[in-house]
């Protein structure tokens, strides 16, 4: 219970070892998943958060950084093959098996049927906010995701279309925020056992209306609808950084910050560094966060975000202020986007704007690029979106940057639905994120997609 990360190495060894399909059929998943015997509901809490807090803060978080140009591959593969757009099957390592397995929706189903058996309709709901957190960022890295048939027992399961999971993402968390409002005695939530709320279920609810809002955005290029979807959730989401979802992490063996135990603990300072130009662009701007971001010489992370009981943003206030003020400027609506900007760079202790028409989507465009640093891979999620910042690509053969990750070859291996890397879907490029013909805010032909 103490350990998270603990647990999440042990997730991470066997998601490197067995394949998709070796997850989704047989062992325990034939077994009746209303009787969970080798872990209670908070165990299986534990596992979930701490899963989470590898996806969101791990590898990919790295690599996907890379891509966004927040950061740049210094040594190693992250300077031979991420840098340089030298993707292979290699690069996820077992990444999309964890979607799945230990700490993945394996066990959030099997959580899921131990709050319905317990009749706590709370905890069913905590669930489910992970469940559409997981598969939500499983659709923004890989888009098109085994995720109906997952659990079946079906060999050889497809793969659903990107925006059909994000349909199902949306109405699971949906599902979440209903359950995380009932009463009754037997509700009582996760307790002590949730590392990142302490049981404070009432801010579930304003997360995964956030999260709704995140993945409503990440549909918007090819659904232009869904800034007003985007919009309306933001309206109910994370309004202080009380509410801000971060990981938990501890000044103890096992379970430290991710980046800590990257850069420290194995010995990998210097593989992934600052990007320059992102240090330039906070510098140039006045910009507080350069020095909470980075350290005095702009060469590796600052001392407190090195720390390793730093508690890594993966969901904030911010975001959802931004994402407020983007989806309130798309649907025509300036006067509420300049707010919810001023909102944020005050906030931020930024002095507040005065702009309007494409200057005032450029200008929260560059504050979200700046806030989504460290966030998962919303920075990365921003510029696919969107093609901003117009971003030059580094690959040695040029570009394009890549927009997704190809599935892991044990995956492709054990299931006849994953093609070879090269061919439709798993490409560079996910269908449903078309290449931007310019550069939102700038009007400038898009030269990195």
């Amino acid at each position: 219970m103490k350990n998270p990360l603990k647990i999440l190495s042990a997730v991470v060894a066997l998601g490197a070892l067995v394949g998709c399909h070796d997850y989704l059929t047989g062992g325990d998943l034939s077994n009746d998943p209303n009787r969970p015997v080798s872990a209670t509901n908070g165990q299986l809490l534990v596992g979930i958060e701490a899963n989470i807090f590898g996806i969101l803060g791990g590898d990919p978080a790295r690599s996907t950084g890379i891509f966004a140009q927040q950061f740049t591959g210094g040594q190693s593969q992250y300077l031979s093959n991420i840098e340089s757009y030298q993707i292979t099957e290699d690069n996820t390592n077992g990444l999309y098996a964890g979607i799945y397995g230990g700490g993945g929706l394996v066990d959030i189903k099997k959580l899921e049927a131990g709050a319905i058996a317990a009749q706590d309709t709370v905890f069913l709901g905590v669930a489910q906010v992970y469940e559409g957190l997981l598969m939500g960022t499983a659709a923004d890295l890989f888009g098109d995701v085994v995720y109906s048939q997952a659990l079946a027992g079906t060999p050889n399961p497809v793969l659903d279309p990107q925006l059909s999971v994000y349909d199902s993402v949306q109405k699971v968390l949906s599902t979440a925020i209903s359950n995380l409002q009932k009463t009754g005695g037997t509700n009582f939530g996760p307790g002590a056992s949730d590392l990142v709320y302490g049981g404070d279920v009432s801010k579930f609810i304003p997360l995964a209306h956030t999260l709704k809002a995140r993945f409503y955005m990440h549909t918007a290029e090819v659904r232009p609808e869904a800034y007003a979807q985007a919009l309306a959730e933001a309206e109910q989401g994370i309004m202080s950084d009380a509410g801000n979802y971060t990981g938990a992490f501890f000044d103890a063996s096992g379970q430290q910050n991710l980046w800590y135990q990257f850069e420290v603990i194995a010995g990998r300072s210097g593989y992934v560094i600052p990007n320059t130009n992102f240090v330039n662009l906070l510098a140039s701007r006045n910009d507080p966060r350069r020095f909470t971001y980075f350290n005095a010489a702009g060469t590796d992370l600052s001392d407190a975000r090195l720390q390793p009981d730093f508690q890594q943003p993966f969901v904030t206030y911010d975001e959802n202020t931004l994402i407020w003020a983007e989806a309130a400027y798309r649907t025509g609506d300036e006067g509420t986007a300049l707010a919810k900007l001023n909102e944020e760079r005050t906030h931020n202790g930024l002095p507040a704007e005065s702009v309007s028409g494409t200057a005032l989507l450029r200008e929260i465009l560059t504050e979200e690029y700046i806030v989504d640093f460290q966030l998962g891979e919303e920075a990365f999620n921003l510029y696919n979106r969107t093609c901003f910042p117009n971003l030059v690509p580094t690959g040695v053969a040029g570009g394009p940057i890549p927009g997704r990750f190809y599935y892991d070859a044990s995956e492709r291996q054990t299931d006849t639905n994953i093609p070879e890397p090269g061919t439709a879907p798993n490409t560079l490029k996910n269908p449903d994120n078309p290449p931007n013909a310019t550069s939102d805010g700038t009007g400038q032909a898009c030269v990195g997609q």
